[in-house]
C-alpha cells in the first residue's frame, strides 16, 4: 500500500552524486520526500540522445517504486508525458514546474543552463508550454552536469545571472539539477528571485497532494 502523501523524486541520470544534491535541495522543502536514482539512465543528461536514453529506465524506476506523486528531476523533463499517461497519480517535471513558478513571480525569465546543446531543446519546450515569450535569454555555462559543483562553476553562473539581469530578466531559473546548491547564494548576490527547479516541483507536488486530501 502506498503512503498517501509519499512523493518520489526520480533522478533520471545514474549519478548518485547528483541524487545527493537533489536530496539536499528538496529536504528543505519537505524532509519526507524520497529521492531515487535511475540506475539504468545515462551518467548525465545533456544531449537529445541522453534524453531519449533516460526515458525507459526512468519509467521502470517509477514502476518499481509506487508513490502518491512523482517528480522527474531532470531539466529536460524526459518521459514526463509518458509517465503521466501510465499512472493515475500526479507527475511533475522540474522544468515545467520551475518555469510556471518563475512566471508567477516575474514578467521576464532568464535561464542558466549547463551546455549549449540543451538550448534548442529548451526553446522547443517553452513553445510547447506556451511561455516562450516570457523567456528573455537562456545562457549556457559550457559545463556538464557533473562539472557544476566547483567555485569556478558558481562564478560562471553568477556572471550569467548578471547578464540575464542586464537583458531584462526579473527572475532566474536554474536549468540543471547540478546547480541546486547555488540557489540561495545567487539570489542573495543578484538581489532577485532564483528558482531551483527541484524545489519548485516538490512544492507543486506537495500542494497537489494536500489539495486532494
Amino acid at each position: 500500500m502506498v503512503e498517501s502523501q509519499k512523493i518520489l523524486v526520480i533522478n533520471p541520470n545514474s549519478s548518485e552524486r547528483i541524487s545527493g544534491q537533489i536530496r539536499d535541495a528538496v529536504a528543505a522543502v519537505d524532509p519526507r520526500v524520497e529521492v531515487v536514482t535511475s540506475i539504468g539512465g545515462p551518467p548525465a543528461i545533456e544531449s537529445d540522445d541522453d534524453v531519449a536514453a533516460a526515458v525507459a529506465p526512468m519509467i521502470e524506476t517509477a514502476e518499481d517504486s509506487p508513490a502518491a506523486a512523482y517528480v522527474v528531476a531532470c531539466f529536460s523533463d524526459p518521459g514526463l508525458e509518458f509517465l503521466r499517461a501510465t499512472t493515475d497519480v500526479p507527475v511533475f517535471g522540474i522544468a515545467e514546474s520551475a518555469i510556471h513558478t518563475a512566471i508567477a513571480l516575474g514578467d521576464k525569465v532568464g535561464i542558466i543552463s549547463s551546455v549549449a546543446d540543451s538550448l534548442p531543446r529548451h526553446e522547443r519546450y517553452w513553445s510547447q508550454l506556451g511561455v516562450a515569450d516570457r523567456v528573455v535569454a537562456d545562457i549556457p555555462l559550457g559545463l556538464g552536469v557533473l562539472e557544476l559543483d566547483t567555485p569556478a562553476a558558481y562564478e560562471a553562473a553568477l556572471a550569467a545571472g548578471r547578464d540575464l539581469l542586464a537583458a531584462g530578466a526579473d527572475v532566474i531559473v536554474l536549468g540543471c539539477t547540478g546547480m541546486t546548491h547555488m540557489e540561495s547564494r545567487l539570489q542573495e548576490e543578484l538581489g532577485m528571485p532564483v528558482i531551483d527547479p527541484c524545489r519548485a516541483a516538490v512544492s507543486a507536488a506537495r500542494r497537489a497532494l494536500e489539495e486532494a486530501r
